[in-house]
């Protein structure tokens, strides 16, 4: 068997990611040729969005004439999904989960069907932003053999970067894009939060936020770490680090913890990029002191 470009592909889950992929690899010249959702709506929005494109009402058809099946349900049903139907000697058998390994597929390893995982490292808040992230979006790929080599080149045909991760660091792998990317967006809603304090909007507040979580892209991207990271810690100003503190038992003592626990997380950083050592442990006892103290906050 020799995957290419012009193998079929069918497309098992019709959510974000799974349409956004699918839309993705026709405009990359692949031939996705089939859908299959428990939502026949979704199968057929991600069918409609691609020419030559038919929905299958069951599984076992679209195996029949499609030789790779993406397989993009949620995680927690991946495993129960490629039980449910007899892969034919063909087919290879692909989900897209960041944390699940292979071993999801060990029922179809079992009978030597190829099995790979591709992971775009990238979130999916809509199909429509979706297909324009994937570009240089970097893909965690698992496999052996022809269809690793296949998703290596699938990603590089989406203009992205392929990067081989073994199955005992998947959920590493997965938990290092949970905290830099739903984590990071939680994080923006709590710093837009506090605006209320000012009478100000959230929405006012975004607006104000997003070009810095932009531009600390741009930084990190062009600087890397630690000289991408900047502000009050990097420039050890004890002062300014306390303001925080001292708002915060005023405003919102909840988030004292956490913002401690981030600073501390962060200051080996900042001491790599130029923190002294004076300001440094003046800064640390002044942060452990907030977090150790809850009383300071009453």
């Amino acid at each position: 068997m020799r995957l290419s470009n012009e193998s079929p592909i069918g497309f098992i889950g019709a959510g974000k990611v799974g349409t956004s992929l699918a839309i993705a690899l026709h405009e990359a010249g692949y031939k996705v040729t089939g859908s299959h959702s428990k939502s026949i709506s979704s199968a057929n929005n991600l069918s409609n969005a691609i020419p030559n494109c038919r929905t299958y009402s069951n599984i076992k058809d679209i195996a029949s004439n499609c030789e790779i099946l993406f397989i993009t349900t949620p995680d927690d049903s991946i495993e129960s999904t490629a039980n449910s139907f007899e892969p034919n000697p063909y087919n290879s058998l692909v989900h897209c989960s960041g944390a699940k390994t292979i071993n999801v597929f060990n029922s179809a390893i079992s009978k030597n069907i190829q099995v790979g995982s591709f992971h775009p490292m990238q979130a999916f808040s809509s199909i429509e932003n979706g297909v324009e992230s994937i570009p240089g979006t970097t893909f965690g790929i698992e496999g052996i053999g022809e269809i690793r080599n296949y998703l290596s080149e699938v990603a590089i045909q989406l203009k992205g970067t392929p990067v081989f991760i073994q199955s005992e660091h998947k959920a590493l792998y997965h938990l290092s894009g949970v905290m830099l990317g739903n984590l990071l967006a939680s994080l923006a809603a709590i710093s837009a939060s506090l605006w209320s304090q000012m009478n100000i909007d959230a929405d006012t507040a975004l607006e104000a936020l997003t070009p810095m979580i932009s531009q600390v892209a741009v930084n990190l991207q062009s600087s890397g770490i630690p000289r991408g990271i900047a502000g009050p810690y990097v420039r050890g100003d004890v002062g300014t680090i306390k303001s925080h503190l001292e708002a915060l038992v005023k405003y919102s003592p909840k988030l004292l913890p956490l913002y401690c626990e981030l600073a501390l997380a962060g200051l080996p950083y900042a001491q790599m990029n130029g923190l002294n050592k004076t300001n440094h442990l003046d800064i640390k006892k002044l942060l452990e002191t907030y977090k150790s103290h809850p009383e300071i906050a009453n």
